[in-house]
Parts: structure tokens; sequence; C-alpha cells
């Protein structure tokens, strides 16, 4: 089972006493007093301060006796979405369930979202055209120099790949893979070209909820910012039904079917792979990745 950490914060606003309640990061509190009350119900040590940062485990027995020793003195619950609805906002607080998984349970995976934590590129906004042609456009600068191979075009989510990496992937047998080269704006020669990493296979839409900005349900590619949710952890584990991925044929290599960012122009869907193409990835020792499980049902 993977290990999820609860993280938020119990406050006193000193400046406005008067300003308290949830927020996204956890909640300030009414007094100082109702935070020594709710540490001792919970059994927790306070801070010279009276504050506290928390950050438990999930299965901590402590974890669950804040939440009831929260609920007992304001009524207040823990967010169980990526974005609290606007109309739950008085009702829940923010929480943030940070998950990691073994390498065992890695390895058990059909298929991941892949991550990486490298900056190959910056990002431009492109033409209308290169949005709806779903095409990469970065900017020429210092990034030009980086030795890195597979990378992030900050600040979406958008991967991208650069030579030699490249040509090992093409000839790794690698189904569905799709590299279009990606586009430069600026001045100068680009002294170091990029192929988006993509693919024409395009997984279904996902069981997880699609939320916007407000954590209303949204259809995928109608509104932006959007963003999944799984019951507020992050990473979001994106769920499937098995009987429409296993439509799709055999691949190693697909893209979501939603485009995710905080603004449209940004938007661009993330890519699931197969074990296979993970163990060309590590066999190319490429650096800084991460794998987040997809689960069949």
């Amino acid at each position: 089972m993977p290990t999820i950490r609860h993280t938020f914060s119990l406050r006193y606003n000193y400046r406005y006493p008067d300003d308290w309640g949830p927020n996204s990061i956890g909640l300030i509190a009414r007094s100082l007093a109702d935070i020594d009350e709710i540490c001792t119900m919970a059994g927790i040590d306070n801070n010279e301060y009276r504050q506290i940062d928390v950050d438990l485990r999930e299965d901590d027995p402590r974890l669950a006796k804040l939440y009831d020793a929260i609920h007992a003195k304001y009524e207040l619950k823990p967010s169980h979405w990526h974005v609290i609805p606007v109309s739950e906002r008085h009702r829940y607080f923010g929480v943030d369930k940070k998950v990691t998984w073994t390498d065992n349970e890695i390895d058990a995976c059909e298929l991941m979202q892949l991550q990486s934590w490298t900056s190959i590129g910056d990002q431009e906004n492109g033409t209308e055209g290169q949005w709806e042609r779903e095409e990469y456009v970065v900017r020429l600068d210092k990034k030009q120099n980086s030795k890195s191979q597979l990378g992030l075009l900050i600040p979406f989510h958008g991967l991208a790949v650069a030579e030699p990496l490249r040509s090992e992937l093409l000839t790794a047998n690698l189904a569905g893979l799709h590299l279009p080269p990606v586009v430069f704006v600026g001045r100068g020669p680009v002294k170091k070209p990029l192929w988006a990493l993509q693919s024409k296979v395009i997984m279904p839409d996902t069981l997880n909820m699609l939320q916007n900005e407000q954590g209303l349900p949204v259809a995928p590619n109608t509104e932006w910012g959007c963003f999944y949710d799984d019951g507020g952890r992050i990473p979001q584990t994106l769920r499937y039904k098995r009987a429409e991925v296993a439509a799709l044929g055999s691949f190693d290599i697909a893209m979501t079917s939603a485009r995710i960012a905080n603004d449209r122009k940004a938007a661009c869907r993330w890519c699931i792979v197969s074990q296979k193409f993970r163990a060309e990835l590590k066999r190319q020792k490429v650096p800084s990745l991460s794998y987040v499980p997809v689960v069949l049902e």
C-alpha cells in the first residue's frame, strides 16, 4: 500500500483575531486556547507559539483524533477534493495528501503517468492554430545549453526530448510513440532542437472527476483551469475502466484525454507509459523521473 501523509496548518491570526475559519491550507483558530484544547484532545505536542504544521501519516491514530477534535470544536472537516467546491468552503479545510509508492509497487503497475523534475525549456504561448494542433512552443533561452535529454517545458506539463535520446527512443519499437518537433520562438539559432514527447493514442476519459477552479465537475477540454481529483491526494492516481483501455490495443505511450493547466494556452495532455517504456528510459539512464501508478478497474 502507498504511504499517504496529511499536511495542513493550524494557526491563530494575531494581527486579525476575528479572522478565523477554514482555508485552502488548513484553518485559522478562533483563539490560542482553542489550539491548546484541540492538540490536547489529539495527544499532539504544541510548540512555544502554540501553532502547528501538521504532517502525519494517514494511518497515524493521532490524525483521526485531531480531525475529531477539530470537528468537535468547529464542525469543520478535512477536504476530500483536489479543489474544495465553493459551496463547501465554509465546512471543509484544505489538506495536502501526499502519496508515495515503493519501487515494488511501481514495478507491479501495468501503466504509469510519467513525470519529470528537470526543465528542458521554457514554454511560450503559441498561435491559436498551434494550440489546436497541440504543438509545443518554446522560447530560445539559456536552457539551450542544458544537458538534459528529457524534461518539462516550464511552467506546464508538456515533456520534450533531445538527442541522442530521441534517436534511441525511435529505435526501441515503442508502440504509440510520436515525436513532433518543438517550435522555437526568439532570436538566434536553435542550438539544441527538441521534440515533443507525445502519442497519437488518446486514453479514454478517466473515472476521476475533472474539476474547475470552483471545484465543480467539468467535461474534458471545455474549461481552464482544470484539475484531476483523486480524493485530494497528490499526485493524483488516474483511474480508468480496464475494458475501455484494452479497446485501444497495445501501446507503450498514450496521452490523457484532458488537457490540464491553470490556463488554456498552456493546457496539454499527460503522458501515460508502459513498463517497456519505463525500462527504456532506465536503460538510457535518464535522471529526475518519477512514475505515478495508473489504476485499471
